[in-house]
């Protein structure tokens, strides 16, 4: 039994996050690492998708949907935003409201055209690096520059540089992207911290982009902080949120733009109509709305079981080399693990990695900081963690 933290009730949970076989079904990580390796007894920990079922509640509601036989165009409606409004306002205590709300097909779709929309060619754009390897394309490919501003490492996790910040900004930025929580070092900004990057970039006039997809992923002991929060403090502000990592829906392609000052609004409205970007497809939203609003039961059992997969892995490490440094997860499926004390880089490691059947993420596609790094995914079965585990041991156990 598991509680609902909702109701309160006990909810039995039939599949408790078992292995599901994606071989042949076009999953994008289990695919290109089969064709890149040659081989079919691969495991994957590498692209950010979990390798187990979505909650039964997307599922029936998916179903529903198709059984009714007709798939026009259609709207969002009330009862979309409705579920969006409530989920984030139970789950992590965001008040918005319905206007403020902007269905769009996916986050990094949302993120390109706010900067579109507020800025010309050549404007600065900032991101934190390590991060997602799909930020720098953000400016890179809208003609616009990309500055970085590098995490710091302190204490066992990783903290932002405000000084760097604040150079930079003071030198023109005039957007920043935040991850939060942040992929892949698996921060949850505090209040505290969210606090001053809101003051800087008011300060020097600099548009946040908050990018919170994980922000339901959350580990026990730690609170989510939206940067909506700071919606009256700071008018140049704008998150986007989707369902697509908590619930492994992003092949239906979903998110959602925040905004409540009017003006970013309208010209982001406007910018999506130029290119004639609209709501999520109609089974995206179906499977939003259930998710949204049966599921939370799910997303607390899926915390539970990810934390519980961190330290199988911590664990494993620890055996292997007691001095290893792996990030604490606060937030995210992903584990970010320094290998530099087994004298490889990250690139080296997920070579030697490869040889032995088994696919993570080199950390310097996450920029130059990451480069002793590995990202590992653990959204996937026990079972699944610890046959990788095993097949890892042969190239961090014995060095």
């Amino acid at each position: 039994m598991f509680k609902d933290t909702v109701s309160g009730k006990g909810v039995h949970i039939m599949d408790d996050f078992t292995t599901l076989d994606r071989k042949n079904t076009g999953a994008a990580k289990w695919d290109m690492a089969r064709k890149r390796l040659g081989r079919d007894d691969v495991l994957v920990f590498s692209v950010a998708d979990s390798d187990y079922e979505t909650p039964k509640e997307v599922k029936a509601a998916l179903q529903r949907r198709v059984r009714h036989g007709a798939y026009g165009y259609t709207l969002a409606g009330e009862a979309y935003h409705d579920a969006v409004m409530d989920f984030m306002e139970r789950r992590y205590g965001l008040a918005t409201e319905r206007d403020w709300i902007l269905p769009a097909p996916k986050v990094l779709t949302a993120l390109a055209l706010i900067i579109r929309a507020v800025t010309d060619k050549g404007a600065k754009i900032l991101i934190q690096s390590p991060v997602y390897n799909n930020f720098p394309p953000l400016a890179e490919a809208s003609d616009r520059t990309l500055v970085k501003s590098s995490l710091k490492r302190e204490d066992g996790r990783f903290v932002m540089d405000y000084a760097d910040l604040e150079k930079k900004f003071a030198a023109g930025v005039e957007v920043m992207v935040l991850c939060s929580p942040h992929n892949p070092v698996g921060r949850v900004w505090t209040r505290a911290e969210l606090e001053r990057l809101i003051e800087l970039c008011k300060q020097y006039d600099v548009y946040l982009l908050s990018d919170e997809i994980h922000a339901d992923i959350i580990m026990e002991g730690h609170t989510f902080i939206s940067a909506g929060e700071f919606f009256a403090d700071h008018d140049r502000l704008a998150v986007v949120t989707a369902p697509s990592k908590t619930f492994n829906i992003a092949g239906l392609h979903s998110a959602n733009i925040i905004i409540k000052d009017e003006s970013l609004r309208d010209k982001t409205k406007k910018t999506m109509r130029g290119l004639f970007i609209g709501a999520p497809n109609l089974l995206a939203m179906e499977a939003l709305k259930a998710a949204y609003t049966e599921c939370d039961y799910w997303v607390d059992h899926q915390n539970a079981h990810v934390k519980d997969n961190y330290e199988r892995l911590v664990s494993a490490f620890r055996r292997w080399h007691e001095d290893v440094f792996v990030a604490s997860l606060e937030g995210t499926y992903l584990a970010w693990v320094d290998v530099s004390v087994f004298g490889l880089t990250g690139k080296q490691a997920a070579e030697r990695l490869a040889e032995e059947g088994v696919v993570v993420a080199d950390g310097g596609v996450y920029g130059e900081e990451g480069r002793d790094y590995l990202r590992i995914n653990l959204a996937c079965s026990k079972e699944q963690l610890e046959e990788g585990l095993a097949r890892m041991e042969k190239v961090f156990g014995d060095i």
